[in-house]
């Protein structure tokens, strides 16, 4: 008996197990696809790139989803055996602990197995590999840039430069930062664009015969002219954010590791290079050996928090499993630190990280599986707490005789245009706004969390914050909306089929179109709003978010939204963006136009300096500069109306504008698209919760963003045209509607 016991529990937790590793598999793939895609596009290399680069990064990506599948497959699975009362009849059956304890040991012991072989073999063989095809894409990417007569060309990380080469061959750098202003031209350059064995890139720019000026913006501002027999330039693009960072030597044997950590203690001092290869020795060997650890601690941990009562334990487990792993990995990342810095003199608090997990899941385990008795604290705190909840049970019920008063005073106004229509509305507007809050909530943390450092440096008033936060919520909100539209309706569906609702009211003939069709005037008008706030409020917000921005940081912020530069080809002047004025740099030969010229918002006239000059004078007039009031009303694309942008694309055609127009016009299209494509999901089982509603809508949202990034880097890359960077993703929500539409049950 014992032994079909153990089958029965193992396939219960293998089952959710697969299931996880589908699950985070796919959400860490998608991460790494967008990080991918950036670098390609940042880079200027082909699409065709990703693929290979993602196929060997699978690998990396499988040490890292083991773990977190581990934990949701073990928490799933026995949740699931508490809910269907399995555990009880096991119980009666004489199980006692070795009955989850045997299951556990079989299934780790082929966890480890499995993540160890990946870990030490396949991990490195996918990091040499990938790091041939970066060295290949690299020289790839080399033949796409910096061509004669092609746009100017921005490097990735340097938004304050930017570089063109004339038709003849000779290079224009152009650089605008807060302490001066700089326009070079070069008669010769080579480049070489180098993969760093850590995932990044570096390009390097060898510019020969230099010659131009340097106007300091300081004081009264003061004019150098340059003139460089040689220079050269280094931009490095960063591989992006990652779960674990990737060390230099991943694409190293386990074996030749050991190698560098086995040496003796005076080679392994003997200068900073070698004892950096140490430390990133240490630390590449413990992630091979601590992660395949971790899938069976986090298993056990897992199963130990899938106990609890029957009768009233359900939901929760996506939420749990994944405050396990941040937990793990935080701890891990905070200890690497404090290793790779010096502050550990032992490598042996590395490798102890699984086995504090495993101790923690064993224990919780033994008291899981004990009897359950009331908790004396909590009676003991009810009873010392009686006399101040009657003092204020008057007050309370003032409270609650109010509320009841205001609903029945909304249900009376709401019944009189149908009950149906009254109720679908309210149910949905409730669920709408639990999901925008903590949205919302969620945004003003993580802002917080940012500049909190910023306003106690800079001695900034926290009403400063606010009125940032309050203005930057339009921007905000063209995300935050079609994410809550989507988790308003999956819940009200969700709730609605959890409590019977919809079982009467399809009883009654009340179809599924009717009941969503019945609830338009709630999000009839969330659409709307959406696309005035996309079109018409987003815009102007902005302008006042980012003056509030540049107060608490006390300088002017490091990255833009949008690339601040502006070329406009029938003046033949490259324009750098700033809040205040404009820099401009005439692409001709030396002699035949100014080296640099200078706009101030709302001037007549502008400001030039000759080749070979020493002060700024008058220069052309501003409606010859920019032939469109358009071009002169807003300091940037982004802070542009969106009929000014229209006119912005018109006078200077650019792939980036191009994409962020047509993001204003159809973004409001996503909450929609979202909720057909997650239809499927908003009905669950008898023996599942809202959070398969919840879980599917967060993780479509995700996958949504990462297809937008996706597409969205593509047509700003000017790769595919910008339309289909907007409706490409929208188009595979209703491809995935109509895929899936077998499967609604309602």
């Amino acid at each position: 008996m014992s032994s079909v016991l153990s089958r029965y529990v193992l396939r219960r937790w293998a089952t959710p197990f697969l299931g996880a590793l589908l699950f985070y598999g796919f959400l860490l793939l998608s991460s790494e696809m967008v990080m991918i895609s950036k670098q390609i596009f940042s880079e200027g290399a082909p699409l065709r790139w990703l693929l290979p680069l993602l196929v060997t990064s699978m690998p990396e990506n499988l040490s890292l989803v083991l773990p977190m599948a581990a934990v949701l497959g073990g928490l799933l699975g026995t949740q699931q055996l508490m809910e269907g009362s399995e555990l009880v009849a096991a119980q009666g059956l004489g199980a006692g602990r070795g009955t989850w304890t045997s299951p556990w040991f079989r299934m780790a012991f082929w966890l480890v197995i499995l993540a160890s072989l990946n870990a030490h073999v396949l991990v490195p063989a996918a990091a040499r590999v990938q790091q041939a095809v970066r060295i290949r894409m690299a020289e790839d990417a080399k033949a796409r840039f910096l061509r004669p007569g092609a746009p100017p060309w921005i490097p990735p990380g340097a938004a304050n430069s930017a570089f063109w080469v004339s038709p003849g061959g000779q290079i224009h750098i152009m650089e605008s930062t807060p302490q001066g202003v700089q326009h070079l031209t070069a008669k010769s350059m080579t480049y070489a664009l180098e993969a760093k064995p850590n995932g990044s890139s570096e390009l390097q720019l060898h510019l020969g015969g230099l010659q131009g000026a340097l106007y300091q913006t300081s004081g009264n501002g003061s004019v150098i002219h340059l003139s460089q027999e040689n220079q050269v330039l280094r931009f490095a693009i960063p591989s992006g954010a990652r779960l674990l960072a990737p060390t230099r030597l991943r694409y190293e044997t386990s074996a030749s590791l050991l190698g560098i950590i086995a040496k003796p203690a005076p080679l392994r001092y003997s200068s900073t290079a070698s004892l950096d290869l140490y430390l990133e020795a240490v630390q590449e060997v413990c992630r091979r050996t601590t992660l395949p650890l971790a899938s069976a601690a986090l298993l056990l941990l897992g199963i130990a928090l899938g106990f609890g009562h029957p009768r009233f334990y359900r939901g929760g487990a996506i939420m749990k499993s994944l405050m396990v792993i941040m937990l793990y990995y935080l701890l891990m990342k905070y200890i690497e630190n404090m290793w790779m810095s010096g502050k550990l003199k032992s490598f042996y608090p590395l490798l102890l990280i699984p086995f504090v997990f495993l101790g923690a899941g064993w224990l919780l385990l033994q008291q899981r599986l004990k009897p359950h008795r009331s908790n004396r604290t909590w009676g003991s705190f009810n009873f010392l707490s009686a006399p101040v909840k009657a003092s204020f049970s008057p007050l309370l019920e003032r409270i609650r005789r109010t509320q009841d008063g205001l609903k029945c005073w909304i249900h009376g106004k709401g019944t009189q245009h149908g009950i149906l229509r009254h109720w679908a509305t309210l149910s949905w507007w409730r669920n709408w706004i639990s999901a925008l809050g903590s949205l919302l909530v969620l945004n003003l943390l993580i802002e917080y969390a940012t500049l909190a450092g910023d306003l106690s440096k800079n001695g900034v008033h926290v009403s400063v914050f606010v009125q940032y936060w309050f203005w930057n919520l339009p921007p905000f909100l063209v995300i935050a909306l079609p994410m809550a539209f989507l988790l308003g309706t999956l819940l009200s569906l969700s709730e609605a089929a959890l409590n019977r609702e919809w079982l009467a009211m399809r009883a009654s003939g009340v179809s599924l179109l009717s009941w969503l069709w019945s609830s338009r005037w709630a999000w009839g008008p969330v659409m709307v709003t959406t696309l005035v706030l996309q079109v018409w409020i987003s815009p102007s917000a902005m302008t006042r978010a980012r003056s509030l921005y540049r107060q608490i940081l006390n300088r002017a912020p490091v990255q833009a939204t949008t690339k601040p530069w502006l070329f406009l080809g029938s003046t033949g002047v490259l324009w750098h963006l700033q809040a205040d004025q404009r820099w401009g740099f005439p692409l001709k030969a030396p002699g035949e136009a100014p080296i640099l010229l200078r706009w101030r918002m709302g001037a007549s006239h502008s400001e030039a300096l000759a080749w070979g000059g020493m002060d700024l004078v008058q220069g052309p007039p501003a409606d010859r500069l920019f032939p469109a009031q358009a071009l002169r009303n807003a300091a940037s694309a982004d802070q542009a109306e969106t009929s000014d942008l229209f006119l912005w694309q018109a006078w200077a055609p650019d792939p980036e504008r191009a994409y962020l127009l047509w993001s204003r016009l159809l973004g409001w299209l996503a909450g929609p698209c979202l909720v057909l494509a997650m239809l499927s999901f908003a009905f669950p089982g008898p023996r599942q919760g809202r959070g398969q509603a919840l879980g599917a809508g967060l993780v479509a949202g995700l996958v949504y963003i990462g297809l937008q990034t996706l597409f969205g880097g593509a047509a700003r890359a000017a790769e595919i045209p910008a339309y289909w960077g907007v409706m490409a993703p929208l188009f595979l929500l209703l491809a995935l509607s109509l895929i899936r539409l077998r499967w609604l049950r309602t």
